[in-house]
């Protein structure tokens, strides 16, 4: 701001960026503090709908209009002053041209020169500076759309929420938004265009005549079967986007559920569909490339197609062309023939802020009154419906006042999650009134399924409060972690990985979702969703006494549990709300019942539970040589491009000299046209070939990718982001399919251009090349001090970038839990900050872009100036021929823009290239799974033996043994229960069992064979799992029964979901075709449990592994589950590893672990019989 005007108009201002870039010294420090209305904070964008429902009439981009129109529109007077004086070269060039012809005045040539250097140069000021700007609106426009939109996330109603699919919504942040930014610079070609046509004509008219009627039919004809082209255009991206949305849909589902894939060998299934959907959105590419194709060679033949169709006629009616005609027709061609390469489609830009606009429903008010309260009025859930559940009713009488522990208990899928989720407005209320005293407060919320953030335990903890030492100590102890901390290797400043996959699930269920609700919030009211389920009895029991009916005694807490029996032994008798049927019911008699029946023991707690903890897989970063290997078709391009250009410099050449006298004009008309129909056929082949070298190189790329991705071990998912893993498959991959191959094209077209203009005026004008010497000079070392910096900013807002969409995908996967913690404004406070550092890299790019750009534009100003002046010059001491100074200057008049148009292209053609380079990183470096492709000829396994010997497991080099000599011997057919405290080593058991992870030393044997020399896709097929956390994809009931299709028959079907419980339940969805919703969230957690061991039941496999299965199932379902196994799994070895301890008591052995050692092995009634045995203190516990 307190730069001269001097430095403003040349940038001089940005020389201290430029300086620290060419020296690598650049850091996010360095770049430039965006302007203050880039900053999100400032430039909030002003969604009216979010606010008041009086204007449900406002769009996108009448938002758009109202906030930033005026800035915008007052910068078409910049572009409408360039474009005026770009017409002053045509006119000045033909009066040259006439005193090179004419015994003018030599101080008329002198003025004619002078008039060129002003045009040229007040043109390069106004229309740098027209870009520069242009690009900072498209800047606030970019902060406001990523603003507006994750804030909408945020704040919107889950049950609108539900209506987008996280790969949408995804879409709508990255895709969308960029190509609403790209339209920014072609609005302002929808009124300049026309202005530029009829100026055009006017001039033309003054030299040709009429005759130019008959160019003008042909234009008028090109331009409505190029409004044709546009239309189909429009159509094939519309279908291309929308399998898109698919597509990255689809590709979110399999990276959240990496875990559940890998298990059940769903790689080359899941490719497939992947495949199968992105086959379809190439179809649509190639639709919508080939027509891009047919309006670029449209574009680039029609203005010599109309020039060659005009000389004929004025020269057929008798007219003599002369040099000063000719150059004058000839050069507004070439300003005509760039507007191909200068204006984008604007359909797809216009297609993206539609797609934007579908978002403007994601934002409903709260539906839930707030009243001043000390405790809760007498509430009346109303009739209420969720788009991701089943209806449900709900009506209650009872008054709860502050302070009363209440319990829910009921069967699966009675509705416990949606009583909470109709407290927290997080369904649709239908009928009747919520009242909630403390809802202003904000509610403390522990959700049935755990979510984590990537970053470090107490980070995660702490959300950005105060820290408080002796209150944290006293919460950490109150849920059993201080044991665990201990052995981490930071404690709880240890990372966790994405959504805390690197936890074992009771880890995760207390480390962060239980501590941080009681350590953070501090509430008047706790929603438990079942936090007892993924911890064991002992553990289960010292969080309920110590936490949940200690720590927070004197709140109101209402807990929904299948644990009866801490509700019974309460310091005081709760509440108890029994969900039966349609009814809910304050039942204690019937709860009594229910625990009498199962006759659990009482819990004590007198130990805090440790364990063993898995950290991330650490990824190492190596520097990555980017070619374009996948692209054959590249060569072939830039030789056809050059080509081209080369005969586009020949078609000039016989009509610019005097004609020889043995020739007539037509004679030079017919080669003219032969040259001309050359022009369009390598036109033609360029244009068509290109499409096919982009298209094949994006399907390559992907192809590639997703391969690399589906066999990458799990360590890769635990320490990568999810959220950067979707970048690679969304806005990166888009940006090959589209950005890069037209980006491309350009900078080839540009530079030819340049070169062919160089070697033009040289030839026209020899003199010149004296000027042309110092000036490569000049080009070569202001790129080469422009490349360094550019480099640098490219991989700061690279670095930049990744941490705004790894923390929109995060925040959409928790903002159930955000929301109900009162937490959205620090959301997305955090939000605008990585905004905010991205965009003042981005502003530092642009500015170094345009210090380069107006550079450049004067290095074009004094090369016209330079063409001028050696004209004037040899016509004054030798005899010069006015077509070669026609020929030179007009070709010269094009260099301005050429020059600054090679840089840009390369620049824009450079930033793509990063999209390559990441894809390319993902394709080469991500470690892979064991490539053994053996495949036993013989049916394996026949008994489903298995043997550990001595089977150790480190995660990571720098922790400790999660398995420490693990040994033991299950036979063929044998049911075996695994127990143990949380975090004993448990479920690593199954993560060597499926070689999801590979192990230190030992061995696993299963029927005699070594499973390290067995295929993963033949080892995990012949196995099934039900895992702890229950997933799956949206889409049909029938296609998460039968994901492979091996079972036709919906007898089969139905039959597994009768014994598991689920028919009736499926019968009221709709049938095996109903929708299950985005990750099946129209079940709950237990009915998604229950649907899991259906699938298993239609697998036949002789090993079947349960991890936690019945966690979050009631009793009733638990036994059912229990009965299931038994009868259908007769024959199957089967390994089941449970909390509840009834889950195993009917098995044939049981295994103890603990701190990854097998403590006991043995028939669950001898180890009851023995007092001191683990098994037996746990059964008592």
């Amino acid at each position: 701001e307190s730069a001269g005007c001097f430095s403003k108009l040349f940038f001089c201002w940005a020389q201290p960026l430029m300086k620290k870039g060419a020296k690598k010294l650049l850091n996010k420090e360095s770049c430039f503090t965006s302007d203050p209305q880039n900053q999100p904070n400032n430039s909030q964008f002003e969604y009216q709908r979010l606010e008041n429902k009086a204007t449900k009439s406002r769009t996108v981009l009448k938002s758009l209009h109202r906030n930033f129109g005026r800035t915008y529109y007052l910068l078409g007077l910049l572009k409408f002053g360039s474009d005026m004086l770009g017409f002053a070269g045509p006119i000045l060039l033909n009066y040259l041209v006439k005193y090179v012809e004419s015994n003018e005045p030599t101080i008329h040539g002198c003025y004619y020169a002078g008039g060129l250097f002003l045009s040229s140069f007040i043109g390069a000021l106004l229309s740098t500076h027209f870009d520069y700007q242009v690009n900072k609106v498209s800047l606030r426009i970019k902060t406001s759309l990523i603003t507006a939109v994750f804030n909408k996330s945020m704040l919107a109603k889950p049950v609108s929420l539900a209506q987008f699919s996280t790969g949408e919504i995804t879409n709508f942040m990255s895709t969308d938004v960029n190509r609403i930014v790209n339209f920014c610079p072609s609005f302002h070609q929808f009124w300049s265009l026309p202005i530029q046509v009829v100026i055009t004509l006017v001039l033309l008219y003054q030299q040709v005549g009429v005759r130019l009627q008959a160019g003008l039919v042909l234009a008028l004809l090109m331009i409505l079967f190029n409004r044709y082209l546009a239309k189909k255009m429009g159509e094939y991206n519309k279908d291309m986007m929308g399998h898109k949305d698919d597509r990255v849909k689809l590709m979110t589902e399999i990276l959240l559920g990496i875990r559940v894939v890998k298990f059940n060998a769903w790689e080359n299934l899941l490719s497939d569909r992947i495949n199968s959907i992105r086959a379809k959105e190439l179809k649509s590419l190639k639709g919508l490339k080939y027509f891009d194709a047919g309006c670029v060679y449209l574009w680039a033949t029609t203005p010599v197609l109309i020039t060659l169709l005009t000389f004929s006629i004025y020269s057929i009616t008798g007219h003599q062309l002369t040099a000063a005609k000719v150059c004058c027709v000839e050069v507004l061609r070439i300003e005509n023939g760039t507007f191909s390469w200068g204006f984008p489609p604007p359909a797809e830009d216009m297609n993206g802020l539609h797609q934007v606009q579908g978002q403007d429903q994601l934002l409903r008010d709260l539906d839930i009154t707030i009243k001043e309260d000390t405790g809760f009025d007498p509430t009346i859930f109303g009739r209420m419906c969720q788009l991701t559940r089943l209806i449900t009713s709900i009506s209650s009488s009872t008054l709860y006042t502050q302070g009363e522990l209440v319990g829910v208990v009921g069967t699966v899928g009675a509705g416990k999650s949606s009583l909470l989720s109709a407290i927290s407005a997080r369904m649709e209320r239908l009928d009747g009134s919520i009242h909630c005293g403390c809802h202003d407060d904000g509610i403390a919320i522990v959700m049935q399924e755990s979510w984590l953030q990537h970053a470090t335990i107490r980070d995660n903890i702490l959300w950005g409060s105060e820290y408080d030492a002796a209150f944290y100590l006293q919460v950490v102890q109150c849920c059993a972690l201080k044991e665990d901390f201990a052995v981490l290797p930071s404690g709880d400043s240890t990372e966790v990985g994405e959504n805390g996959v690197t936890l074992s699930g009771g880890q995760k269920a207390r480390v962060v979702i239980l501590i941080s609700s009681v350590y953070l919030q501090r509430k008047k009211l706790y929603l438990l969703d079942d936090p007892l389920a993924a911890v064991d009895q002992h553990v289960a029991g010292h969080i309920f006494h110590e936490c949940i009916d200690g720590l927070l005694g004197g709140t109101t807490r209402i807990l929904c549990t299948h644990h009866t029996n801490p509700l019974c032994i309460a310091s005081h008798s709760p509440d108890i709300i029994l969900r039966r049927h349609s009814t809910w019911t304050n039942h204690q008699p019937m709860l009594k019942r229910l625990v009498h029946d199962r006759r659990l023991p009482p819990i004590h707690a007198e130990h805090l539970p440790c364990s063993n903890h898995r950290r991330p897989w650490n990824d190492h970063h190596h520097v990555l040589r980017v070619a374009l290997g996948c692209c054959p078709s590249a060569a072939t391009c830039c030789v056809l491009l050059l080509a081209y250009r080369f005969v586009l410099l020949a078609e000039n050449k016989p009509i610019k000299t005097e004609p020889p006298i043995t020739h007539n004009v037509m004679w030079y008309l017919m080669v003219y046209g032969i040259i001309a129909a050359s022009n369009s056929i390598f036109t033609l082949i360029r244009a068509f070939t290109f499409a096919y070298g982009g298209i094949r190189a994006a399907t390559r790329m992907h192809v590639k990718l997703l391969a690399s991705i589906m066999k990458a071990p799990i360590s890769f998912f635990d320490a990568t982001p999810l959220g950067r893993i979707i970048n690679r498959f969304s806005s990166d991959l888009y940006t090959i399919d589209d950005f890069l191959p037209f980006m491309l094209n350009i900078f080839l077209a540009q530079i030819t251009a340049v070169l062919g203009t160089i070697i033009i005026t040289c030839y026209g004008l020899p003199w010149f090349a004296v000027l042309l010497l110092p000036l490569a000079v000049c080009y070569y070392y202001i790129q080469y001090y422009y490349r360094l910096t550019s480099r640098e900013l490219k991989r700061l807002s690279s670095i930049s970038l990744s941490p705004i969409y790894a923390h929109f995908n995060e925040s959409l996967m928790g903002v159930s839990t955000i929301r109900p913690f009162n937490r959205s404004s620090s959301f997305i406070n955090h939000n605008m900050e990585l905004v905010d550092r991205n965009q003042r890299c981005n502003y530092s790019t642009l500015v170094a872009q345009k210090w380069l750009g107006v550079r450049l534009q004067m290095m074009g100003v004094v090369m016209v100036t330079g063409v001028a002046v050696t004209a004037i010059v040899q016509h004054e001491v030798q005899f010069i021929s006015p077509g070669m100074v026609g020929l030179a200057l007009s070709y010269a008049l094009s260099v301005t823009g050429g020059l600054s148009g090679v840089i840009t292209s390369f620049t824009e053609t450079e930033k793509h290239m990063v999209a390559v380079e990441r894809q390319s990183y993902y394709i080469n470096n991500v470690p892979q799974e064991r490539g053994i492709s053996t495949r036993l000829s013989s049916p394996w396994p026949l008994d489903g033996a298995i043997e550990f010997k001595e089977v150790c497991l480190r995660y990571r080099p720098n922790l400790p043994l999660a398995l420490d000599g693990v040994s033991f011997q299950i036979a063929g057919g044998e049911k075996v229960g695994i127990v143990g405290r949380t975090g004993g080593g448990k479920s690593s058991l199954f993560l060597v069992l499926f070689g999801l992870v590979p192990t230190t030393g030992g061995a696993v044997i299963i029927d005699g064979v070594n499973i390290r020399k067995i295929s993963t896709d033949q080892l995990r097929g012949e196995m099934a799992i039900i895992p702890q956390d229950p997933f799956l994809f949206s889409g049909s009931l029938r296609a998460n029964l039968d994901p492979t299709g091996a079972v036709c028959a919906d007898e089969r079907l139905w039959w597994a979901l009768e014994s598991c419980g689920l028919r009736g339940v499926a019968e009221q969805m709709g049938g095996l075709d109903s929708n299950m919703g985005e990750r099946g969230q129209r079940l709950s957690a237990g009915q998604r449990q229950l649907l899991c061991l259906a699938r298993a039941l239609l697998r036949k496999v002789k090993i079947v592994c349960l991890d936690e299965a019945t966690a979050n199932v009631d009793l009733e379902s638990d036994r059912l589950i229990q009965e299931t196994i038994l009868t259908h799994f007769k024959r199957c070895t089967v390994l089941t590893i449970a909390h509840r301890i009834d889950s195993v008591m009917r098995s044939d052995r049981v295994i103890v672990m603990d701190n990854g050692h097998v403590i006991e092995i043995g028939e669950p009634s001898q180890l009851l019989n023995q007092p001191m045995s683990f098994f037996a203190q746990l059964a008592n516990q």
